[in-house]
């Protein structure tokens, strides 16, 4: 009796172990079959006489594209303001070049009642300010706000908050704790200034990234001691927490993302100790700031990340530049991760030359949008590139 005991646990046991197997591979199978990849509908270079190139995306209601980011001239250290439109199809709709000082660069854009707001940096001569500015839809300029300061500042990166006003953040050397330090803005919707906070330590911190949460706080991201370093704040910019996040060796977030899942996700750059080579560090944290997962890509060659989204359909895209598998020079690729940071699929975009993404946006139908630049012969130099994809074929997980 003890022996069929024996024999008939084992079957149960064989059975069950067959069907999880069986349940793992048809998962799999249908992981593999839904989940095909977005794929490029087009790509656009703008031609230029100068390195210029694209720092900001944002998609259009209309399907298209708004960009933002700096045309050079001979003098390699004068700017301009770089702002242009794109239909559905891919085509120039209108494109504007601005200045206000000897260099100006703008380094986000997003699409607000009445047209667009960007934010950047101006260069006087001396010193660096942070700005905002307010386009109208046919790319005009309604207003420009420069906040001036002693010493140099830039704003990065920009939101709208919901009452219609804005939320800009960067750093500031000209205020906080000492070196440079997490500076975050709040101007209302004609951009006057309301409030200005600086959040930091005695060493140097820059935010690349901010989030109006849905608490009515926002959320900061960015780089302090060679660590992933998050800031909290309230409605009124009053800090509330911060996080530090260490991969052990030298790390800097481009991007936060306040998830829809609960708490944060993380995309930037990480060195390790005696390594010169650069790797991509994706982190997935708590709202209470503990680690969910973290996930290092790690090629043979230097490889970062600089923006991400959160599509509706789950998980993250991250926008990421790599010299990895043998190339010799940079490639863009966007990697597709399910919400445990798999990845489940990855799209490479460039020609045979030097091709950096630097800003990413997704359409509510699920089109992929991100700007940068890429190295043309005809040129002889560096040219604002957009590329735009197609919906991936994601029907479930």
């Amino acid at each position: 009796m003890l022996i069929k005991e024996c024999i008939f646990s084992k079957q149960i046991r064989l059975k069950t172990e067959m069907f999880l197997v069986l349940s793992s591979l048809l998962f799999l199978f249908s992981h593999s079959a839904l989940s095909g990849p977005a794929r490029i509908l087009w790509e656009k270079e703008i031609p230029s006489e100068f390195d210029s190139r694209i720092w900001g995306v944002d998609i259009t209601d209309d399907g298209g594209a708004i960009c933002v980011g700096e045309i050079g001239t001979q003098d390699d250290e004068i700017t301009s303001l770089y702002l242009v439109r794109i239909n559905p199809d891919g085509s120039v709709l209108w494109e504007r070049t601005t200045g206000w000082g000897l260099a100006t660069s703008g380094q986000d854009v997003i699409q607000v009642s009445g047209g667009f707001a960007v934010c950047g940096s101006i260069f006087s001569g001396t010193v660096s300010n942070g700005f905002v500015a307010k386009f109208d839809n046919f790319g005009n300029v309604i207003w420009c706000r420069e906040i001036n300061n002693i010493n140099d500042d830039v704003l990065f990166d920009i939101t709208e908050t919901s009452d219609g006003g804005f939320v800009a953040a960067g750093y500031t050397e000209s205020t906080g704790a000492g070196g440079k330090d997490f500076w975050l803005i709040r101007m209302d919707s004609g951009g006057y200034l309301e409030w200005s906070r600086t959040f930091g330590t005695s060493m140097s911190e820059a935010a690349y990234s901010v989030a109006a949460l849905q608490d009515g706080g926002f959320a900061l991201g960015g780089g302090s001691s060679g660590n992933f370093y998050i800031v909290i704040t309230d409605s009124t910019g009053i800090g509330l927490n911060a996080f530090s996040f260490d991969n052990g060796g030298h790390e800097t977030a481009k991007c936060l993302i306040e998830s829809a899942e609960g708490g944060y996700f993380l995309a930037g750059i990480t060195m390790q100790p005696g390594n010169y080579q650069s790797d991509i560090l994706l982190v997935r944290l708590a709202a209470s700031g503990d680690a969910i997962w973290s996930i290092t890509i790690d090629g043979d060659d230097n490889d970062s990340a600089w923006d991400a989204v959160e599509p509706g359909t789950g998980g993250f895209a991250v926008l990421a530049n790599t010299m990895s598998s043998g190339r010799e020079s940079y490639d863009a690729v966007i990697y597709r991760l399910d919400h445990q940071g798999n990845i489940i699929w990855e799209l490479n975009a460039g020609n045979s030359f030097w091709n950096t993404g630097s800003g990413l946006a997704i359409s509510p139908q699920g089109h992929f949008l991100f700007g940068g630049r890429t190295w043309t012969e005809e040129a002889g130099c560096f040219v604002p590139w957009i590329v735009y994809t197609i919906p991936e074929d994601l029907l479930n997980w």
